[in-house]
Formats: structure tokens, sequence, C-alpha cells
């Protein structure tokens, strides 16, 4: 680990002065919800105590430790906010989420696209990385899970190669003891059709044997003409408990997405600003329908075993194998590229087929006791990462796609003749880590401290010649101290790094593999739950540094690599008065290049959201939010993409096992632009209105 900065020295110092005021009873904090007062109403829901419980331990800390009594910046989004805001996928799942700029590449059917804290998030599942190398796997189905958990900065000694905007993190449904039960069905805009199931129990009147089956299927158009995102999901999953002290699951998980790429990449001409011939729609297609396509599917594989040694020890340990490929056939608009008086452009054709391997474990040992007058909640573990990707029959061939006209569309231009399809190097990582990490209570002053130490390989495997290697080792660790007052307050301070190995090389004439990049943070906040329960309140400041990144500009012969330095604070709020609920998200940053101090691309650096609920008489729930997004910059500092403000919506009633509910999602249909490449290249539409009228049956 590097010296620990003059600014971490100062604030640990004024949190230990804050530790040693006095050791009092304490009433725990939570930073992203409350558990709140019952709202008598007929639906039975975990919600009515808020959308999340206040002693929820995240699994994406990998302690056995509630989010209240961390002293990290955590959110968890729960199963029933993503129902209530109408959430189709993880990206809209965190739009309300402070710190999180999601679908900051706006409407996509190829994945789930998210900032935080400016920087790129690693995406998990289950606590073992998912996403390895791009475009050659399904998005995660979000009704796949119970919960999408968010941990904000540097997170290596818990994960290894980390980005450092944090760790997105998916959990999956799972067996349960008690025996319930929904049938969904949904229509909507674009002609949105989808029936979903979710049903588990006990096999067995001993409880031996749990199931769960979780299963989907959807048709639908988009808001881009001739472009698809149909798919299904097929997620069973069995638990066998040979004793009290042992849980074994097996998680098996199918999907399947058929469609086309809803990024067009148009261009800025027309979009952002007036063309020739005035602004493209947002509905505007630029490929061939009958060859464009994007048809992905996965087949993955999931072992959780858990066993309980004593009454202070434990072990836990999940493996995870997966299998999925995509097929891409594709058209879009030159980069950079200016429709002429006529509206017309030239286009690119592109094609590729992607396969990844991914074989992922995380075992570890997990203790509770007492050491004198210190609590410790401790674990250690070892994990290995094992993925490998491929291209092959890949072709982009640039105005290969004949001309287009953006404006007025004329397809049947179909021209194959330019694709030159050829195989492209396979790509791998292995990684093994160790790693500790210890909890420690010293009456109200918790302690969170946790060191790793990473051998990690990235390999390009040459189609011809010599691979290209980058072979690393890395220390990593993390330090957190908090004081937790009996009034619910609970200010904290962090230090936390992380590392990522970087693929291929520079790009000169004697090339040399690209260095890892590193970072680490510096955070310090508050956590605050009032003695009712009734609001919640958690803050934090962060300042974040990075080397080594991978310039977003084009460097003339070979790759540049450059540091960025991110600070910012974000603050959010949640209150309950008995059947009305309010949720209130901002997030404020700096994110530039460092030396330059110009903005990073793609990054809103101001985001405000509101989402409120209210409960009317025993049936009725009504729900409404409003976002706010502040403007981002595309490459090198421009263009500038102009903010936008989005509303939300929807209204709900129960009756008995049966529930109803309309969602609405960018209210006014605001056709905004999202993002731009650089200034005079690329541009991107955000999500255009959509309503979903949802009708559930739960036993």
């Amino acid at each position: 680990m590097k010296p620990v900065p003059t600014f971490r020295l100062r604030t640990l110092s004024v949190a230990v002065a804050l530790a040693s005021a006095a050791a009092v009873p304490v009433v725990y904090a939570q930073e992203s919800s409350v558990n709140l007062e019952t709202v008598e109403v007929t639906a039975e829901s975990a919600g009515l105590y808020g959308y999340s419980d206040a002693e929820r331990e995240p699994s994406v800390g990998k302690l056995d430790v509630p989010l209240a009594e961390q002293p990290y910046s955590m959110s968890v989004i729960d199963q029933e906010f993503i129902q209530d805001s109408g959430a189709k996928n993880i990206q809209d799942a965190l739009l309300y989420t402070p710190g999180v700029y999601a679908g900051n590449f706006g409407f996509d059917t190829r994945g789930d696209s998210a900032k935080v804290r400016g920087l790129d998030a690693g995406r998990y599942l289950d606590g073992l990385r998912q996403v390895y190398g791009s475009y050659n796997t399904v998005r995660t189905n979000v009704y796949a899970l119970e919960s999408v958990e968010v941990l904000r900065g540097p997170s290596s000694m818990l994960y290894g190669q980390a980005d450092l905007g944090g760790i997105i993190n998916g959990v999956s449904k799972l067996p349960q003891e008690e025996r319930s039960g929904e049938v969904w069905a949904q229509y909507g805009s674009y002609d949105r059709k989808q029936l979903a199931l979710d049903v588990t129990g006990a096999a067995d009147e001993e409880g031996e044997f749990l199931y769960r089956l979780v299963a989907l299927t959807r048709d639908s158009d988009t808001q881009v003409d001739h472009v698809e995102d149909d798919g299904y999901l097929f997620a069973p999953s069995f638990t066998w408990r040979p004793s009290d002290a042992t849980n074994i699951t097996l998680l098996l998980n199918r999907q399947e997405n058929k469609g086309q790429v809803s990024a067009q990449f148009l261009p800025q001409a027309g979009t952002l600003e007036s063309g020739s011939l005035g602004f493209i729609g947002s509905e505007r297609f630029v490929g061939e329908p009958g060859w464009d396509r994007y048809d992905r599917e996965k087949i993955e594989t999931t072992l959780f075993v858990d066993h309980q040694l004593n009454d202070s020890w434990a072990f836990a340990a999940t493996a995870r194998y997966t299998d999925s490929s995509t097929e891409t056939r594709e058209h879009w608009v030159d980069i950079p590229s200016v429709p002429d008086a006529n509206g017309n452009v030239n286009r690119t054709i592109f094609m590729a087929d992607a396969q990844t391997r991914i074989l992922n474990m995380d075992a570890r040992l997990e203790g509770e006791f007492a050491l004198g007058n210190t609590q410790h909640t401790l674990v250690a573990g070892i994990d290995r990462q094992d993925a490998r990707w491929s291209q092959d029959n890949y072709s982009s061939v640039a105005s290969g796609g004949g001309q287009f006209n953006v404006y007025n569309p004329q397809y049947g231009n179909l021209q194959l003749d330019s694709l030159n399809p050829t195989d492209r190097p396979d790509n791998e990582i292995e990684q093994v880590g160790v790693y500790l990490a210890d909890h420690i209570e010293v009456g109200p002053v918790v302690v969170s401290a946790g060191l790793r130490r990473d051998w990690a390989e990235n390999r390009t495997l040459a189609l011809s010649g010599p691979d290209t290697v980058s072979d690393e080792g890395e220390t990593t660790g993390r330090l957190g101290l908090m004081y937790r007052f009996d009034n619910g307050f609970s200010p904290y301070v962090s230090y936390s790094e992380a590392f990522a190995m970087n693929l291929g090389n520079d790009g000169t004439a004697n090339p040399s593999p690209l260095k890892p990049t590193t970072g680490d943070q510096e955070e310090i906040g508050f956590k605050y739950v009032s003695p009712d329960q009734s609001l919640a309140v958690s803050a934090a400041y962060f300042d974040i540094t990075q080397q080594n990144r991978i310039s977003d500009g084009v460097t003339p012969g070979g790759v540049e690599q450059v540091g960025a330095v991110v600070d910012g604070w974000e603050l959010q709020v949640n209150k309950r008065w008995q059947q009305f609920e309010t949720q209130v998200a901002y997030t404020n940053l700096n994110a530039t290049n460092d030396g330059t101090g110009i903005r990073l691309p793609y990054v809103a650096e101001e985001q405000a959201s509101w989402w409120n609920r209210l409960y009317v008489g025993n049936n009725w729930r009504i729900g409404a939010g409003v976002r706010y997004v502040g403007d981002n910059v595309g490459s090198g500092g421009a263009p500038v993409v102009p903010s936008s403000t989005l509303y939300d919506a929807m209204v709900g009633y129960t009756l008995g096992e049966w529930d109803f509910s309309v969602d609405l999602k960018n209210a006014t249909d605001e056709e905004y632009v999202s993002w731009c490449r650089y200034d005079g290249g690329d541009c991107g539409y955000g999500d255009r209105r959509s309503v979903t009228a949802n009708v559930r049956y739960q036993f």
C-alpha cells in the first residue's frame, strides 16, 4: 500500500477525536433506506416499511454487517422499487441512485450503461465479475434479481481487478422455504408484450429440498424503427439442506435475446443541432431490415455453498461458469459524417460473432467473535477469475454500406460484397487473489480494514507472432472509521484503492503492454436515522485520483494513458409520514483529465432526483418522480450536451391476490440527445416516453 496521504491522516484524526467523546448506546443509520412504521393497506408488501430493510446486509460488501454500520458508500435497490418505478432493466433501476449516472449512452438494447462517481464501474452478479470485453453476452434480466447493489468508489480489496467507479452487483432470486409466487402480464408502448412467472417453496414436508423457478418471455418493438427487443429467461434453482448447518444451491440461467442494435450513431448535425434539412428523429433506423440483427444468448450455472462450522465460524463459496455468444450485423452512419444538402450520408457496415467463456469462484471463511472489549466480523478468502473472449467473422468497412438518406430513408441498398470477415485475437484474463477484511466494533466506534494481494495476467492471443502479455502483482487495501452517536448520527472517514489490468499494447513501433489503471479514493461522510426511524439522511464527500487510464481521445501513433481526478459530494434523504414516502438524491462532482483539466466525457457532473409514493386508502398507491440530469461533454470537452429534466409516474391498485398498475417514464415524451462522441462526431438519443400496464396475480 502507498503511504497514507496528509488529507487522510487529518480526517482520521478528526474521527478519532469524535470516537473518544463517549461510549453510548446507538441507533444505527442507513445510507439509502429506512425501516418505517406500518401502513394499513390490503397489499402484502415488504415495502410497507420502505423500499429496503434498515438492517439489510448487502452481499456486495462481503461482510455480514448492515449498511448503517459500514464506513463506505453503498446503496441497495430492491425488487419493490424496481417494480414501482417501472424499471425494465438494471440501467433503469439505477436512475434514482445517488452517485450513479445511469443510461449515459441513452436508449440501448446492447447492455446496461452507468458511470459511478464519474468513472466506469465493474459489473458483477452474486459477487462474481460478469462482464468481460463488450457486446458479447446478454444483459442480466432485472426480473431474475432480488436487488441491485452499488458499492461506490474503488473496491479492489474485495474484488481484485475493479474499476475505480465502484461495483454494480446483482443479487439473484434463490429458493425460499415459504411457498409463494406470482404470474405477471405486461403490455406497453411499442407493442411490448411480456409474461413472467416466479414461484418458490419447499419440495418436501421437512424443508430439506427447496425450489424456485423464474421465467419470462417478451415480444417487443422499440422507439427505433425496425429494432426489436425480444427475449426469454428461464432460471430454475434448487437448494439442498442436508443439515441445519449446510445449504447447497444450484442456479441455472438460460437467456436469449433477439433483435437489432438500437444505437444508430447518428451525426451531430441533425441531432444535437439542426442538419441540412432539420433534425433527424430518434426513431430513425439506418440499417437494413432483414439483415441487421443483434442476437445473443447465454447459459450460466452457479453453485452456492454455505456451511456453519460452529457458533462463530462459517464457510461460504460461490462458483459460476458462463458460456455466452452474440451475433451482430449492423449499419451505422460513418463517423464523422455530415448530411449533404439532400440529407445523404455514407454508412459503415459491420459484422462480428463474439463469445465468452468464464469460470469464476470465491471461497471465504467468515467469523464473528470477541477479543477483549472488541467485537469482530472477519472474512478471509481466495478468489479466481478465468475468462476468455473472442471475436470472429469480424468486418467493419467505412462507407461500405452505401449511401443513405437520414431524412427520407429508402431501404434495400445492401452491399455485402464490401465485407471481408476475419478472425481477431482472443483475449484472456487469469487472476488469483487472497484477501482479509475485519469489521471491528469498540463500543460506538467502528474500524473497518482490509488488505488484498492479487496475481493477474491479461493476455492478447495473437493470430500470428508472439502474444501480448501483461503480468502484474498488486496489493490493495481499504480503511474506514466510524463513530455512532446515540441520536443516530454516524460520521465516518474511509480510504480505498483499486487497480484494473488493460489489454493490448501502446501501439508504438516497439510495443509494450499497457500499464494497469490504478487509483485511490478518500471519503468523508455521515449516515443518520432519526430515533423514530422515519427519517434517514446520508451524505459523502469523495476525492478519487486515477493513474494510467486509457484516454478517450485518439492519439496518433499509439494509445495514450493519462490520469484523472474526480471529486464531489452526494446526498440522499428518505422521509416517511404515515402513508407517504419520499426519497431525494443529489450528486455534484468534478471529473477531469489530470493535467489538462478537460472534463471527462459522457459524465453528467450534476444530477438530482425526487421519488414519492403515497398509499390512498387500503388499496391504492400512487408514485411520481422527477429526474434532473446535468449537461455532459464529448471526448476532448466538446460538444456540450444540454441538461434534461424527465418525469416518471405510477398508479397501482391491489385487490386480494390481484395487483394492477400502470407506470410511465419520460411522461412529457422529451426527445433529447444524451451523449455525443466528440465535436463533429456522432450522437445518441435518450429514452422516449414509455407506458406499461401490469397485472400480477400473487399467491
